[in-house]
């Protein structure tokens, strides 16, 4: 895969991922005292912290659960250790790349080296996919819901990313959904988006980006079939995609009590993360970093208080997001290197036979 494969790519991505968190920090830091900032962040136990990053492994480790279930039902020979590794390759891959967009295609390439074909790897993670845009819009419709009058929701810049963020997650799904109900009518959309793009010179070749949309269309009709035949999977891949989401917006709350702080439940403080998870989940920035702490500062104020939103900001964040990226990076180091390793003994087996 191409993205792996060019290591100036990766590299520029984690250098955004630095540049944006330092240019955040250091902004929502600008008026704050360094010396009360530290206090703060130092005076929430570690344990905290460590329960918040266990979480946020169990998070991605759901999704490693979701490939391992979908394999099993497409009768596909693979073991949990290395579907719980797809799953810390997805999230590194997602990090480095704007929108997300490396985290599947990473997947199918190392599923792909471990013997997987890209068929099975294609389809199980649109079935992940289609399970996880449920989830994520039903949590945003539900948050807006149970708690309509946030206390930035005068601020037009927030609205508009919410807006944006719900409108993108509803598109994938209708689009997953459309594929599942009328296929041809999927085929027609995407042409016409693709000769749109032609005329807009975005695209060069017609025919090489008609040929690309016809075999991306074709390997998700195959998995649109099989999601139609095969709901009990879906519902599986599902309700463990609820739990999964739920870990990820608890998170914040576990950091509020680290603080030694009560009186907001749970289910608040997982409304109010659902929230900010729509405003900057379609947001062109690796990791939507920079977004994320800025939003996290002006939508959690209630919740912790003026003086401890900052460090409640950095721990959650540290907790759900910089440390797991550290820990995925070097998984996925460890998992190319280990199935390098094994190609390579598989090759000098076939030439000494």
């Amino acid at each position: 895969m191409e993205g792996l494969k060019n290591k100036n790519s990766q590299l520029i991505g984690i250098g955004l991922i630095l540049v944006l968190m330092t240019a955040s920090i250091a902004y929502v830091l600008k008026d704050e005292s360094p010396a009360s900032i530290f206090k703060a962040v130092t005076s929430v136990s570690p344990v905290y912290i460590l329960i918040g990053i266990v979480l946020m492994a169990l998070y991605i480790m759901c999704e490693g659960i979701n490939i391992w279930i979908t394999m099993k039902a497409l009768k596909k020979e693979t073991t949990i250790k290395d579907c719980l590794g797809y799953g810390f390759v997805g999230f590194y891959f997602s990090s480095v790349t704007p929108s997300a967009s490396g985290g599947q295609p990473a997947q199918i390439f190392f599923m792909k080296r471990d013997g997987l074909s890209v068929t099975s790897s294609s389809l199980s993670l649109m079935i992940i996919l289609f399970a996880h845009q449920v989830v994520v819009i039903f949590y945003a419709i539900l948050a807006f819901i149970v708690r309509p009058n946030f206390s930035v929701s005068n601020a037009t810049g927030l609205n508009l990313l919410l807006i944006f963020g719900f409108v993108s997650n509803a598109f994938i799904l209708v689009g997953i959904l459309i594929l599942v109900i009328a296929p041809k009518l999927a085929f027609k959309i995407v042409n016409v988006v693709g000769l749109l793009l032609y005329k807009l010179r975005i695209a060069k070749n017609r025919e090489r980006i008609k040929n690309k949309i016809s075999k991306s269309l074709e390997e998700y009709e195959k998995g649109a079939m099989y999601m139609k035949k095969n709901p009990k999977v879906i519902l599986y891949v599902t309700l463990v995609t609820i739990v999964q989401i739920t870990i990820l917006f608890s998170i914040p709350y576990v950091i509020y009590t680290g603080f030694g702080k009560s009186g907001i439940s749970v289910w608040d403080i997982v409304m109010t993360q659902a929230i900010l998870n729509i405003a900057v989940s379609s947001l062109p920035l690796p990791g939507a970093v920079g977004a994320t702490e800025s939003i996290f500062v002006s939508m959690f104020r209630n919740f912790f208080g003026s003086n401890l939103v900052i460090p409640g900001m950095l721990l959650t964040r540290i907790s759900n997001f910089y440390s797991l990226f550290i820990i995925s990076a070097i998984i996925s180091l460890m998992m190319y290197l280990n199935t390098t390793k094994k190609n390579n003994i598989a090759n000098i087996g076939k030439g000494e036979s």
